[in-house]
């Protein structure tokens, strides 16, 4: 009876090419879920403290913040410029790139973070002088708005102070860090929602309302 047979060598060079196979693949998964894990943990650093207390410098006082079912913010103060330094702080907490972007978009500085594509959309913007109004609107606020304007700026600045480590994580991705919150990049914003209120597509929508 005729029988064949497999070198030994042969068989021992399989398994050593299997056991190489095998053990890529399993540092590739460990690799994979390290990414993954490290991913999860940087974009939950950035998510808002919830519970617990906070100690802030610029507050005269306790500030209470709770939050309803849908995370929307309530925040008790003694005063006004408590109340809008937690605001300030509390919107940074939600919405720090968000905020960074808005003001951005409305200075026309967006080419700076995310290239070339959007200088046309910048150069309009400067040419506009969005950022001009924006001054001359908080110029010739009462002092006491401005002192408001003032204290959200501290309260975002807080919040970006405190988080330097731990920004959100489109900030990791674009490879920058937001400047300090200034007065006028509230009033920035506000200008810019004038502007979008004015013209197409929400223009369109506010006349055909009129009818």
């Amino acid at each position: 009876m005729e029988s064949t047979t497999t070198p030994v060598s042969a068989a021992r060079s399989r398994r050593g090419i299997w056991l190489v196979l095998s053990l890529l693949a399993i540092a590739i998964l460990i690799a994979a879920l390290g990414g993954l894990a490290w991913f999860y943990s940087i974009a939950r650093a950035a998510l808002p403290q919830l519970d617990g207390s906070i100690g802030l410098p610029g507050l005269s006082a306790r500030v209470s913040v709770s939050r309803d079912e849908h995370g929307v913010p309530t925040i008790v103060a003694a005063s006004l410029e408590d109340l809008f330094f937690a605001q300030g702080y509390v919107t940074a907490q939600d919405r720090l790139w968000q905020m960074d972007i808005m003001r951005r978009f409305a200075a026309g500085e967006i080419s700076e973070i995310l290239g070339a594509d959007f200088l046309k959309h910048d150069r309009e913007q400067r040419i506009l002088g969005i950022r001009l109004a924006a001054q001359k609107a908080l110029e010739v606020s009462s002092a006491q708005n401005r002192g408001h304007f003032e204290a959200y700026a501290r309260g975002v600045n807080a919040y970006i102070d405190s988080h330097r480590d731990r920004l959100p994580i489109e900030f990791r991705i674009l490879h920058y860090s937001p400047r300090t919150w200034e007065p006028v990049d509230s009033t920035l914003i506000a200008a810019q929602m004038v502007k979008d209120l004015n013209h197409y597509p929400y223009g369109d929508a506010l006349d055909r309302e009129k009818f």
